[in-house]
C-alpha cells in the first residue's frame, strides 16, 4: 500500500494502555466544559486561533451550573493535538476538557 507523504502516523496511549494509531492531519473532537457559554467560546477561539473549526452547544447540566461545547478542529500532529488540549485545560474559564 502506498501512503500519501503528506500524512503521518503517530501513536498515543489510550486509557487502557493500548496504543491506537492516529493518521495526521485529521479532524479531532474535544468537549469543553465550563460555567459560562460565551466565555467558553472565547477560550476556544483563543486556543485555536485562526484555524477553521466547528463549535456547537452540547449540553447544560440539570442545575444550569455547567455547559459543554463540542469542538471539532483539524490537528496537524500529536504535538498540535496535545497542545490544544493543554491550552484549553489551562484557560481560567474552562473547567474540564475531554
Amino acid at each position: 500500500m502506498h501512503e500519501n507523504p503528506s500524512t503521518r502516523r503517530e501513536t498515543a496511549l489510550d486509557l487502557e494502555g493500548k496504543t491506537p494509531e492516529i493518521e495526521y492531519p485529521c479532524q479531532w473532537n474535544y468537549t469543553v466544559i465550563g460555567s459560562d457559554q460565551e466565555r467558553l467560546r472565547l477560550a476556544v477561539v483563543t486556543a485555536v486561533g485562526e484555524a477553521e473549526h466547528d463549535l456547537d452547544f452540547s449540553h447544560r447540566s440539570s442545575k444550569g451550573s455547567y455547559v459543554s461545547l463540542k469542538l471539532r478542529v483539524q490537528v496537524l500532529d500529536d504535538e498540535h493535538r496535545r497542545g490544544l488540549f493543554e491550552c484549553l485545560s489551562q484557560h481560567q474559564d474552562v473547567r474540564f476538557v475531554l
